[in-house]
């Protein structure tokens, strides 16, 4: 903990604390009030707050200024009530610097009381008050608003906005890559992400799907299966289209029910490390509405190891369509797993069903991401998805408009971990250009606990 002499020798510390709106800025440890001792809480496995006391001592030239310096600071912790109760207003932050640290670690204030003891009135005269500041605060710390370098094909450690696409093959790439050592701390934290909508032209998107896979070999991790290249003999025609993902796609078509089989590779499944992952198909075209149960078989597709819900795709269905989340392989964690077989189930509404899919991507179910966006987004027109303030909202110039609307838990970056983040999205009218692309940037918090 931080502690000082004596008070009647007066305290001296080099650790600063403060509470602060981002506006107002109310010191604990200089001006009108002195830091005596301060504890910093470490949170237990499952907290999310932790509750500190700060003692500190208030003073002044006089009572009338010691008042106002009082006032000031128990404005801040009413306006950290009614953000608490309201959810309006600016956040309340507690600020901690500890002695030799260049960043004041935030972290945001949820409750507060103030105790006092018998010898609280005792100097009051001489413009004195020790107290006994009591707060429930955020378990982590956020440092400084950092950007992070990203990495593809198009650009390495890029700053300025890396181009991703909605397909990866050629010299299109659905990812960007974080270094290691691009993300600090010790605790993974939220990411503020800019997509920039750089095709050249207005685009009314549908939804943009985003994830991070921190966990399954993401540098080597083939999140991408063309569908013409893992075909299992009888389950579809391969043909060529330029409009289609490494110009290929696979024509299906079948009566009343059939299944359609895809190998999974040994190198796909032992990188996977048995977590959960959507399964999203980029289809060319659908005629029919149709259902499809997802399964994993072995090898040779005699055996069933794992089987999904059946999930419903109407006649009007976004091109890139999530088919539910299955784990990659069944089974847990093992770096010697073999290969698979995914078993596409399908059954017509009708007589008959016909669909061609482009391919498929795994995108990691413990940190996935859906944007939706029903409003056309101009050229240069940025979404940003905001974990770390937690909101998400339309930039054209310099007006923010709330309209883009995010499902699922905020997207993290874990500190000192090579991570990818995967992108694709389909358009308001159902179909998915695989020659649309995105400008991407994404900044973080360092985040820790205590120290």
């Amino acid at each position: 903990g931080a502690h000082g002499p004596a008070l009647a020798a007066g305290v001296l510390m080099a650790h600063a604390l403060s509470i602060s709106d981002g506006t107002t800025t109310f010191s604990l440890s200089t001006t009108n009030c002195v830091l005596v001792q301060y504890t910093p809480a470490e949170p237990q496995k499952g907290e999310n707050t932790v509750t500190e006391t700060i003692e500190v001592m208030f003073y002044a030239a006089s009572v009338a200024a010691m008042r106002t310096a009082i006032d000031t600071l128990q404005k801040l912790l009413d306006a950290a009530s009614r953000r608490q109760e309201r959810g309006k207003g600016p956040v309340v932050y507690l600020l901690y610097q500890p002695d030799g640290d260049a960043t004041a670690w935030r972290s945001r204030l949820i409750d507060w009381r103030f105790e006092y003891n018998e010898n609280t009135l005792r100097a009051w005269g001489q413009a004195k008050l020790p107290a006994s500041l009591i707060i429930e605060r955020d378990a982590v710390r956020e440092g400084d608003l950092t950007q992070i370098p990203l990495t593809n094909g198009n650009g390495t450690n890029n700053t300025t906005g890396l181009t991703v696409s909605l397909h990866n093959a050629g010299t299109a790439y659905s990812y960007a890559q974080i270094a290691g050592s691009a993300v600090t701390g010790s605790a993974p934290a939220p990411v503020q992400l800019e997509l920039t909508n750089n095709t050249g032209g207005s685009v009314t998107y549908y939804e943009v799907l985003v994830a991070n896979n921190a966990f399954s070999d993401p540098a080597n991790f083939p999140h991408v299966l063309q569908a013409e290249s893992a075909l299992v003999s009888g389950s579809g025609t391969v043909s060529s289209d330029a409009t289609c993902s490494n110009g290929q796609y696979v024509g299906w078509s079948f009566t009343n029910s059939s299944a359609q089989q895809y190998t999974l590779s040994q190198t796909l499944l032992q990188d996977a490390l048995g977590y959960d992952f959507h399964l999203l198909a980029r289809f060319r075209s659908q005629t029919a509405r149709v259902f499809v149960r997802p399964h994993i078989y072995d090898a040779t597709g005699m055996f069933v190891l794992w089987s999904g819900d059946e999930v419903e795709i109407p006649q009007v269905a976004p091109s890139v369509f999530d088919l539910g989340v299955i784990p990659l392989p069944p089974g847990g964690y093992s770096t010697a797993y073999g290969a698979m077989r995914l078993w596409l189930a399908w059954r017509a509404e009708g007589s008959v069903g016909a669909l061609d899919t482009d391919f498929f991507a795994f995108f990691p179910a413990d940190t996935f991401r859906r944007l939706r966006v029903p409003v056309t987004v101009s050229s240069s027109g940025i979404i940003v998805d905001d974990g770390i303030e937690g909101r998400a909202y339309l930039r054209t110039g310099t007006a923010e408009l709330p309209v883009v609307q995010p499902q699922g838990m905020p997207l993290l970056v874990w500190p000192g971990m090579t991570q990818r983040l995967y992108f694709t999205w389909s358009l308001f009218n159902w179909t998915a250009p695989i020659t649309q692309t995105f400008s991407v940037k994404a900044w973080y918090r360092p985040r820790r606990y205590t120290f």
